[in-house]
């Protein structure tokens, strides 16, 4: 499928995918859904109380997660298949976020010298509350495989990690 990368559309996710930020059917998820609009990838979190770390605020592990979700989901939208992660950097937490809050996490492309390195930023209604980057490679179904440690690659992937 070629996408027009001027429009908006929503990234498709497999209902068996059983991922704790994104798996649309994980009953403890975030459940997180992927648009592409244009050449970044977003996605909405509310920072419900239920994920609260200090008292009233997000935990920001939660944040982590849901920031490295965009990350993955950023790469496949802009280049329509998964890369492997092999460089993630530490949270940069710019406010604390208090429970209630709607977040909107936007991921671009920020690669240079021949990495892919995906630039994540996590937005309230006043600005930026967090950052980080996130590398990657696009490697082989085989070398996929042998780097994750499967004997067979899980068929929910076959689709999204080329041979």
């Amino acid at each position: 499928m070629t996408v027009d990368p001027s429009r908006s559309h929503r990234l498709e996710n497999d209902s068996r995918n059983p991922c704790i930020g994104c798996g649309p059917n994980n009953p403890r998820g975030l459940r997180l859904e992927f648009r592409r609009e244009g050449k970044q990838v977003e996605t909405e979190l509310i920072a419900h109380e239920t994920l609260e770390g200090w008292p009233a605020r997000l935990h920001s592990g939660v944040l982590y997660l849901a920031m490295l979700d965009v990350a993955n989901w950023t790469v496949y939208g802009l280049h329509d298949r998964v890369g492997l992660p092999v460089q993630t950097s530490a949270l940069t937490l710019l406010r604390w976020v208090p429970t209630g809050t709607r977040l909107r996490l936007v991921g671009v492309e920020h690669s240079r010298t021949g990495d892919l390195t995906i630039q994540v930023e996590a937005h309230d209604e006043k600005g930026p509350v967090a950052r980080l980057d996130r590398s990657y490679v696009l490697t082989s179904r085989a070398e996929f495989e042998r780097r994750l440690g499967y004997k067979t690659l899980p068929e929910v992937l076959h689709e999204v990690v080329p041979e």
